[in-house]
């Protein structure tokens, strides 16, 4: 494997160095870009995206965001401009231009993070942390999907971008200018959240580093007022169209509520403890050799510029292990000071600066073993348990599996450059294979188009479609229905099923119960089909038969 250096230039004066930005943007582009649109909407997040820029698109809305006939003020709007916009310009709202915010944020987050890395160490270690950051597992999912969270990370690493600047002295003081807007931006497209990180990292700085100065010099009028222009206009126009109950269920449902009461997805404490070392596959490797190697070096610790990476990621873990919701996605704006800190030990590893020590070779030896022959055994074991899922594993394992045994070769030769370079194109190429062969195989089990479709076929338009006990959004946006009603007690479902009126009702097996529901009888049933990993029935109501 030829290494990026000994490339040879066709421009003399253009050095490996300054070709960095170009190979991280290719190498972002084919991560996130290919087959974005080639899989249907997975629940549960994903078709209620979609549903919602669907309903704005045709309706020309630009303030509202609904879901099934109700407010949806879980998030801002801006992730759904940028749908709309996108969907404008292809004509549809359709997976490609509702994932497509995700992607353009990844790339983004890929360059900012190796804009900090060059700015603040070499463009070595800019390059490393950006290609670290783009193969990360958890990255890699959430830049390929209908989320608002990489678009968050984007604004968000790059208001702390000009930040650090600002403080330390790399550009002009008016960069702090372009902090505070880009923590407005961050703020319309997840929340509060987009202006509560940056300042609870800025303000540990400042205190443990007692340079109270800094307060002073931060322009904080100018900044509000910066933020306010940004941010304000849009949540005063939903705040006043929807009586101010948008407003208040942001801010004490999603916000408080959800910090404080765990509202939907409450874990212990210890729980990111568990998750963080999955999601930041497969440099997670690394990590504790790197963690061991640094152990004595205090002046790494101590040097302003370190310190202000290691409290981006101490006060946000913080932040985040306190609340009582706990998500793996809520810690992506970690990844970009955890991208930074191991590509300052790889580049140290190569540049000689550290010994490549037992731990390292170790570590690496061992899991990328384990690894090649896990990706093996895993066909091996579908062959007896399902085999029609071979094909679509095979690829998938053999990329990653040849990849590991290149990755445990050059540990084995005592080269880390060639091991970061082939853990990075492992990862692409795992990304290429999967979404070949392997997301389309799952599609057939996770996706709901093919069961909304055969329902759109079978119920009018006109005619009353229900679902029983679900308010997941799955069927809205395939069968193009703006509201589905939920029915959402036993004794609705039993008031429902006697009535004359004819009428639709979409139910799952686990419901069929005849007890509970007061009885389905069998040639009320259209349709059994199993979508998103569950059987659903389709049931006429009324007396009337289609």
């Amino acid at each position: 494997m030829v290494a990026l250096e000994e490339f040879p230039s066709r421009h003399p004066d253009l050095d490996t160095r300054d070709r960095y930005p170009l190979y991280l943007a290719l190498l972002a582009a084919f991560i996130f870009f290919p087959f974005l649109g080639a899989r249907d909407f997975w629940a549960p997040v994903e078709p209620r995206y979609a549903e919602i820029a669907r309903v704005m698109f045709i309706k020309r809305e630009w303030i509202i965001p609904t879901v099934n006939g109700g407010l949806y003020t879980d998030k801002p709007i801006l992730y759904f401009w940028l749908v709309l916009i996108v969907s404008k310009i292809a004509i549809s709202v359709n997976e490609w231009t509702v994932r497509l915010p995700s992607a353009l944020g990844a790339v983004g987050v890929v360059v900012t993070t190796y804009a900090i890395g060059r700015d603040f160490f070499s463009r070595r270690v800019g390059f490393i942390a950006g290609a670290v950051l783009a193969t990360s597992v958890r990255v890699i999912w959430e830049g390929r999907w209908a989320h608002v969270d990489m678009l968050f990370m984007f604004f968000f690493a790059l208001s702390m971008y000009f930040a650090a600047r600002a403080i330390f002295n790399k550009g002009s003081r008016n960069e702090l200018l372009a902090a505070y807007a880009l923590m407005a931006l961050a703020t319309l497209t997840k929340g509060l959240i987009g202006v509560v990180l940056p300042a609870l990292i800025l303000i540990s700085f400042v205190a443990v580093r007692r340079d109270w100065q800094l307060l002073l010099e931060a322009r904080l009028p100018w900044g509000i007022l910066i933020f306010l222009l940004i941010a304000a206009p849009w949540f005063v126009l939903v705040d006043q169209a929807t009586g101010g109950k948008w407003l208040k269920d942001f801010i004490f449902i999603h916000h408080i509520q959800r910090y404080t009461a765990g509202a939907g997805h409450r874990q212990p404490f210890y729980y990111y403890f568990t998750t963080l070392p999955l999601d930041f596959l497969p440099w997670t490797t690394f990590a504790v050799p790197a963690l061991f190697a640094y152990r004595l070096r205090r002046k790494f610790f101590e040097e302003p510029t370190q310190l202000f990476f290691i409290l981006w990621f101490v006060a946000v873990f913080l932040f985040f292990t306190m609340a009582d919701t706990k998500r793996e996605l809520y810690l992506l704006p970690l990844f970009p000071p955890m991208a930074l800190f191991l590509a300052n030990y790889i580049d140290d590893l190569v540049n000689g600066a550290l010994p490549q020590g037992r731990l390292y070779r170790g570590l690496a030896l061992v899991c990328f073993n384990l690894l090649w022959i896990g990706c093996l055994a895993v066909p091996t074991a579908a062959w007896f348990v399902r085999p029609d899922a071979v094909a679509a594993i095979l690829p998938y394992a053999l990329a990653m599996a040849c990849g590991s045994l290149f990755i445990v070769y050059f540990a084995w030769q005592r080269s880390p450059w060639r091991v970061f370079l082939s853990a990075t194109l492992t990862m692409l190429l795992g990304v290429q294979t999967a979404s070949i062969w392997l997301l389309p195989f799952l599609d057939r089990f996770k996706s709901s188009r093919p069961f909304s479709l055969e329902v759109k076929r079978h119920v009018p338009l006109t005619a009353p479609l229900y679902v029983y006990a679900d308010t997941m959004n799955d069927f809205n946006f395939y069968t193009q229905r703006e509201i589905i009603p939920v029915v959402s007690s036993a004794s609705e479902l039993k008031n429902l099923l006697a009535q004359d009126r004819v009428g639709y009702l979409l139910i799952k097996d686990r419901d069929m119960d005849m007890d509970r529901s007061g009885g389905i009888a069998p040639e009320r049933i259209l349709i059994r089909e199993g979508t998103a990993g569950r059987s659903w029935y389709l049931i006429a109501l009324g007396a009337r038969r289609p």
